[in-house]
């Protein structure tokens, strides 16, 4: 597809979105545009080699139009939506790209005492342009493979919280992944995961402890050129004791530790068992969220098809600047961020050995403003760093890269007919997710109005 046809797209969805209709749904024109610029156009090292990239700096733009669908009953809130990312380059008009997005979410209220959220992705494209899909204040640091490479990514995933009494709410949710790639280098990889998970909260007035089972089954396999097949099938079993405290109405804290089993289904492999323990600090104000998470993980990485450990410290924000507005709740200026270290070093699942692995330092801070509702201007800054010890073995490659973008996003009409509300809270009193029936915080900001 050529840029016209991009635009000839955006153009249609627009017809699409000013026939949109007041009442139980809704069809919107959603999009973006982007110019970026990166000091590491294909993220590989500096040092030059004859099997990969060289090591450019770029000036590209993106454009990412779509269509979101939002539709709701007394009971249920669905949004559907389909974009089209197209990455359009200066100087290498060989590497324009394409990325397809389409998900679902839905939330129905099944009885006065329980509520389902399920929830479906589908995306497929360049790996390379999935750091720009993220927000700044994401939070999340993965290793990924340098250089170039195409995906396909497939998500689903189902939760159910009852509540049995005012103190006891149980948990159950349902979860199916699969992530393959393929680099300019030949190599393969293919993981799947599928999984439940169980858990029961017991709060009091200030405080909760929580316990969750989760289970998994899981595939990795990875085919290298000139190398042999490495697949590994296994089942993940892992439990996890938390503590919860609230500490006024905006500050909150929460302390968890348990155990990750790694079993194997493949004959000759070794049982991994390792301990997992973390402690988060959450500040909640009436728009946005901040907060402090350090965190000892075990969980296969679908990027790369191996088991990782993962020791990470990660300080992530969204909060209001307060210029430019009379309504604390709805402000116009807000400055979003990120800052983490981690450290993954990969599990042999055949001796049950932990090997070295990949240190990644992250930073990544925006400015955002909103003159509208559904419109939203963003100067954003991003470093990353992903350091392979040389004794990794994996074609994965060590790389830095910088990155400025500037951003125009934007929604129209603005109002959804419906939401599917944020339900996830660290807080003991819940005091931050979405009411149902009303619309999240402008430009979905974590924590909302209360």
């Amino acid at each position: 597809m050529r840029v016209r046809d991009v635009l000839a797209a955006s153009l249609a969805l627009a017809l699409v979105g000013g026939a949109a209709r007041a009442g139980g749904y809704s069809v919107h024109v959603v999009g973006s545009a982007q110019t970026i610029w990166t000091d590491n156009l294909y993220s590989v090292p500096e040092e030059p080699s004859p099997d990969r990239p060289a090591y450019e700096a770029e000036l590209y733009h993106q454009l990412r139009p779509g269509v979101l669908v939002s539709y709701e009953t007394p009971r249920s809130v669905h949004n559907l939506s389909y974009d089209i990312e197209a990455n359009v380059y200066t100087d290498h008009t060989e590497a324009w790209s394409l990325q397809h997005i389409a998900g679902w979410r839905g939330f129905f209220i099944t009885s006065p005492k329980s509520e389902l959220g399920v929830a479906a992705l589908f995306s497929t494209g360049d790996l390379n342009a999935l750091a720009t899909r993220q927000t700044a204040s994401d939070g999340t640091l993965i290793v990924q493979p340098g250089g170039t490479s195409s995906f396909v990514s497939i998500d689903v995933g189902e939760n159910l919280n009852y509540t049995a009494t005012r103190e006891l709410r149980l948990t159950q949710g349902l979860r199916a992944r699969r992530f393959t790639t393929t680099d300019g280098l030949g190599t393969e990889t293919d993981g799947i995961e599928i999984g439940a998970t169980g858990g029961v909260d017991r709060s009091w007035q200030y405080s909760a402890a929580s316990l969750q089972l989760a289970t998994a089954y899981v595939t990795l396999e990875r085919v290298a050129e000139m190398a042999p097949i490495e697949a590994t099938d296994q089942v993940n079993a892992s439990t996890t004791l938390s503590w919860r405290r609230d500490f006024g109405p905006r500050w909150t804290s929460m302390i968890d530790g348990g155990v990750t089993s790694i079993i194997p289904l493949d004959e000759g492999n070794e049982l991994v068992i390792q301990p997992t323990i973390g402690a988060q600090v959450g500040y909640f104000p009436n728009w946005g969220s901040a907060g402090l998470a350090i965190r000892r993980a075990v969980a296969p990485n679908l990027y790369l098809a191996q088991n990782t450990i993962t020791d990470s410290a990660i300080v992530n924000a969204w909060l209001p600047l307060p210029w430019l507005t009379d309504d604390p709740h709805r402000p116009k200026l807000s400055v979003q961020g990120t800052l983490g270290a981690q450290r993954s070093r990969l599990i042999d699942t055949g001796t049950g050995d932990i090997e070295s692995g990949f240190d990644i330092f992250a930073g990544d801070v925006a400015v955002n403003y909103a003159p509208r509702d559904g419109v939203t201007v963003s100067l954003r800054a991003q470093h990353l760093r992903q350091n392979a010890d040389e004794s990794a073995a994996m074609e994965v490659l060590s790389y830095v890269r910088n990155t400025v973008m500037v951003t125009v996003m934007g929604r129209f009409p603005d109002r959804l007919a419906g939401e599917v509300p944020l339900r996830a809270s660290l807080r003991v009193d819940r005091s931050n997710v979405t009411p149902v029936g009303e619309e999240a915080a402008p430009a979905q900001a974590p924590g909302g109005a209360p």
